[in-house]
């Protein structure tokens, strides 16, 4: 049976966590098996505060960061909302909705600092 050109399947939500905490927190071309996979999130942090575009920014590089869910057929969609919530703090929430229908939400926090 061939199964060439045939999206991996992964049915384990917590996988596709995984999958989706690791592009964010891996920062871009500092993983030697593919230099395109990761977040720019570092180049946030190098500004050291979170300032009025930050929520913004960092809602972008998520998007970014993970739309080879989509691509490889693993997600439908991805949604994030980001918001300051301190000084140096940022609160996202990454909605990924599956194939299926099914849903997950990860909510984390990301510090400028």
């Amino acid at each position: 049976m061939e199964r060439a050109n045939k999206p991996a399947v992964i049915e384990n939500w917590n996988d596709i966590r995984e999958l989706v905490l690791m592009s964010i927190g891996t920062d871009k071309g500092s993983w030697w098996a593919d230099p395109n996979f990761g977040s720019e999130l570092w180049l946030l942090r190098q500004s050291g505060k979170a300032d009025g575009r930050a929520a913004g920014t960092l809602r972008r590089m998520i998007l970014e960061c993970t739309q080879w869910l989509i691509n490889d057929g693993l997600i439908k969609k991805i949604d994030c909302e980001a918001e300051r919530t301190g000084k140096n703090e940022i609160s996202y929430y990454v909605t990924m909705f599956g194939i299926n229908g099914s849903v997950v939400q990860i909510k984390e926090v990301w510090n400028a600092v």
